[in-house]
């Protein structure tokens, strides 16, 4: 071979080589994410949204069970307590349309008890593919029961699934406080440095809530920890 020829195929292979050692050195871009958040206005509800295949909301009426039925909801979880109450049968209510019911009361004031959130998991898992609504009296207690659901069985990054549960009803600190001991016994980052931005888009008949999540250099804006 030409020795003139094999120093120009040489160099253009190193400079080949440089050049990917200099791609793979470089930092890739960050990656966001972006979720829709439907807080919808049907029937009597003040509270409801959906994310993906869960609705959580405040306490239904009869009237909102069948509009929930109506709209292929087939599984329903309450968060409140026996003893509460909801002005007629719940369970018997939900049978006679069709759908199943389960009672998980979660009750901020008791003592916590990793098996709730475990079992909340495991039943959301397992349904994963079903509509289902879960329900408190207010949205409060049911985005705290799905929370744990959402960020270990969903992967959603801690801050990212918090601006999704605070948007669909998430607001009381002693509940959150709970749903925190849980995730820290289960090694998650809950001072994440992960920042989330949100936007609003108004629909005819709901609120589309977009979550964009990104790292923020701590070092830039230190007003963003708490």
């Amino acid at each position: 071979m030409n020795t003139n020829l094999m120093k120009s195929v040489t160099l253009c292979c190193s400079a080949l080589l440089i050049a990917l050692a200099g791609a793979c050195s470089s930092p890739k871009p960050m990656k966001t994410t972006v979720n829709k958040i439907n807080r919808m206005s049907a029937s009597d509800m003040q509270q409801l949204s959906q994310i993906g295949n869960v609705w959580i909301s405040e306490q239904p009426t009869e009237k909102d069970l069948r509009w929930f039925r109506d709209n292929y909801v087939m599984f329903v979880m309450d968060t409140r307590t026996r003893e509460e109450d909801r002005g007629f049968d719940e369970r018997a209510y939900v049978v006679s349309l069709g759908m199943k019911y389960r009672l998980e009361s979660l009750a901020p004031e008791e003592d916590f008890t990793v098996e709730y959130f475990d079992r909340i998991r495991s039943t959301l898992y397992a349904r994963r593919d079903v509509p289902t609504l879960i329900h408190g009296e207010t949205a409060d207690r049911a985005a705290a029961a799905w929370l744990p659901y959402r960020i270990l069985d969903e992967n959603v990054p801690y801050p990212q699934a918090l601006a999704e549960a605070r948007i669909a009803g998430l607001e009381n600190d002693k509940t959150l406080r709970i749903v925190q001991q849980y995730l820290l016994r289960k090694g998650v980052d809950i001072k994440d440095d992960t920042m989330v931005d949100i936007t609003a888009e108004d629909g005819p008949d709901e609120t589309i809530f977009h979550i964009e999540e990104h790292k923020t250099d701590q070092a830039d804006d230190p007003a963003v920890r708490e």
